[in-house]
Parts: structure tokens; sequence; C-alpha cells
């Protein structure tokens, strides 16, 4: 017999919610098939039996919540007989109950209600963002009536939007009435929503960053022309994969953290401070649910187009829901752009444990004197803000980086190299 635990996917998972099971009691199962899908602040991710036998017991029903190294599961060996009684079975199909306290005990799933089921014809699982379907529940839609626009035909939130407003237009059959329209609750003023899992680790480790953190800010202005001028000449040939300005960042922030190691460091538990060799470079990703900081590792030994490359898998991963816990974990600084935004400047806040992070405005033509002239001309700037742990560093520390990133992007064909 062996017992299946809530795992630790992660840093800083505290507890993980069961959203599907996707085998029964009584099912035959083999070590590394997925057995399950959790709901953890940062991502939903399948979990694997780790002992090939019969899942004999389902001890957390779907819609619980438990802490990392609860007991959800029990596979017995091959001869282990299957519960005779189907009143505790789990199945794909099953509405996902309240959650409840990690301590009460298993409850009884319940058939599905007719509001937002989150299981298609003959039981199949329908794809979709938690925020997808707890606006569906909300609106009274049937989510599997509703076609998906995400990558693999996932369902998200302007989905079911946009089924809510298509939905009242449809004309009744000849010879029937109308079908009575859903009698949903308007959403008023000051409603309260319940936050999903992922926003409620947004707000906890927000809150602990900017209360627990000394932070600092310091602003440098860099031109882009150069830079851009590159990016041109690099994505000519559209075959190799195009470059963006935040693979250009990332890079320079690299060998910035290179030559400022101070930099690329974390304050420990023990009050002692530990420097990194390599730089893992978080880069944030804004996705339905809220904001995941997938790293790009050893970016000081990757050449650009690498660097560019595992950029876009892991933001593409991360839009799909498919991040595993080690494609979020161990950064050791990270980088924020909403330049795409028409976003001029902004500050960001720290990435627990990591000792900075920087934000990256947009690119604006302005107008500034030419060094050593009166003359006016027209130039590509771009703002950028080191927000710093200040018992890490100071202003001179936080400077001095940000001097080495400038330079780096005003002369960037040295990051060709």
């Amino acid at each position: 017999m062996a017992e299946i635990r809530m795992p630790k996917m992660g840093d800083g998972m505290e507890e993980g919610t069961i959203n599907v099971w996707l085998k029964v009691e009584g099912d035959t199962v083999t070590s590394g098939e997925p057995i399950a899908e959790v709901e953890t602040d940062k991502a939903n991710v399948e979990i694997a039996a780790y002992e090939t036998g019969i899942l004999t017991k389902i001890i957390v029903q779907v819609g619980q919540t438990v802490p990392v190294g609860d007991v959800i599961a029990i596979i017995g060996d091959s001869t282990a007989k299957a519960p005779t009684s189907t009143g505790t079975k789990a199945t794909a199909e099953a509405k996902p109950a309240p959650v409840a306290e990690s301590k009460a005990p298993p409850v009884v799933e319940k058939a599905p209600e007719p509001n937002a089921p989150i299981s298609g014809p003959q039981g199949e699982r329908v794809k979709s963002s938690p925020l997808a379907r707890k606006i569906a529940e909300s609106l009274g839609i049937d989510i599997a009536q509703v076609s998906g626009s995400g990558p693999n035909g996932r369902i998200v939130e302007k989905d079911v939007l946009a089924f809510q407003k298509q939905a009242p237009s449809a004309a009744p059959a000849m010879g029937t009435a109308p079908a009575p329209k859903p009698q949903t609750a308007p959403v008023l003023t000051g409603q309260d929503t319940k936050p999903s899992k992922m926003r409620e680790a947004i707000a906890k480790r927000t809150v602990l960053s900017k209360t627990t953190l000394p932070h600092f800010y310091v602003t440098m202005i860099v031109e882009m022309d150069r830079a851009q001028a590159l990016l041109k000449e690099l994505n000519a040939d559209a075959s190799a994969g195009k470059v963006t300005v935040n693979d250009l960042i990332v890079k320079a922030c690299a060998v910035g953290l290179g030559k400022v190691p101070e930099v690329n460091a974390t304050w420990t538990a023990e009050n002692t401070i530990r420097r990194y060799a390599e730089a893992h470079i978080g880069v944030a990703v804004g996705i339905d649910e809220g904001l995941i900081i997938p790293v790009v590792r050893d970016c000081q030994a990757k050449t650009l187009r690498q660097i560019s490359a595992e950029a876009k898998a892991l933001i593409g991963k991360a839009r799909n829901g498919q991040l595993t816990p080690a494609d979020y974990s161990g950064g050791t600084f990270s980088v924020t752009n909403l330049g795409m935004m028409g976003v001029d400047e902004f500050i960001a806040i720290i990435n627990p444990p990591e000792a900075a992070i920087l934000a990256i405005g947009g690119i604006v033509r302005t107008p500034v004197v030419k060094p050593g002239s009166d003359e006016l001309v027209i130039r590509s700037l771009m703002k950028i803000t080191l927000s710093a742990d200040h018992r890490l560093l100071d202003g001179v520390i936080a400077a001095t980086f940000l001097q080495e990133v400038k330079k780096v992007l005003e002369a960037p064909f040295s990051l060709l190299s």
C-alpha cells in the first residue's frame, strides 16, 4: 500500500486544491501515470502516481484544499479489492465541491449541477481556465457549450463573455416556446468575488515583499536607436525566429549581473548574503489568472538567440497553462516589461527572495539636445527602473548595475558575441 500525498510543487507552495481526479476508485494505475489535476497558487499541475497498483481510496475530494504533505489517496497492490460502495466515488464529471478546511472529513461528491459543469459529453473534461469556469458558473452558463479560442481549444474568460452576449440572440425553434432567460444577478458595485488561488498568492507575496523588504528605486534613460537597428537586422531572416527588445534586455541584464555580482544575490533566512555565479532571469508574463514569472536559466552562458527561443517557449507554456514548478522556481533576478502596452515608466515590487527586479517602459521618440551643441535631434529613449532590496544593495551599486545594462543596450552588437 502507498500513500499519495499533496506534493510541494514550487517555491512558496503551502497548499493545493484538487481540481479533478483523472482516475476513480478501483482503477489500475501505473507509476508515473497522471491521476489528478491540482490547482496551486501559480498553475494547474497534473500529479502522477509513484506506485503501480489499484487506486483503492480517494481521501481528498474535488474542490478540497489541503496542506502540502497531506495524504490525498491510497494505492494498494493489484490484489486489493476495489470499494463496493460508490457513494464516495470521485469522477471527472463531478462539479467541484466548496473549498473545505484541510482537516475536514472527506465529502460525498454531488452530481453535476446544470449551471456550470466542467465536463462535456461522455464525461470528457472541458479544457478551460479556472477564471473562465468561475465566470461561467456566476453567469449560469454551461461551459461545455462554449467554444474555446485559447491554445488547443482551451476556454478562457473572453470566450465565456462572448458566449453570454451571443446567447440571448438565438431564436427558438418553430412551434416551441422561447426558453427562459437565465436568471443571473447583476454585478453590483461593491459586490465581493472570491479571488483565484493565483491572485491570493500574488496578494500574499506582494504584501510580504513590500512590508518586509526595504525597497528603493533607481531610474535611468537608455538610447535604443542602435538596439532597434540591430533587431531590424536580426529579424530580416524570419526563419531564424524573431528576437524582441525584451530578449535584448534579458541578455543585457545577464551581462550586467556578471559585472556587478552584488545584484545577483539573495538575503537568506540565516541573515547571510548568498551570491550566484549563474544568472537565472525571470520574465514576468501576464495570463488570465494573474502574473507568473518563468525563469530563463544560465543566461550568462547563452547566446541572444538561445535566450530568445527559450523565453518564447516559456511564455507559450505559461499562456497554455503548461508550466511546471521547475519552470518558475529558482530565479536570481527578474525583468518585467510594460512598454508594449504604452507605459512610459513604472516601478515593480521585488520577487522574493531575489535582491532586485528591473521594470521596462516603452521606447519613445523624443527630442533631445545633441551632446556638445545646442542642436535638437530625435532619439528613441527607454526608461528602466531598478527596484532593489536595501539590505543587500545601496544606491551606488544599483546605479552601477544600470550603467552596465545601459552601456550594453547602447552598444548592442557586443551581445552577439
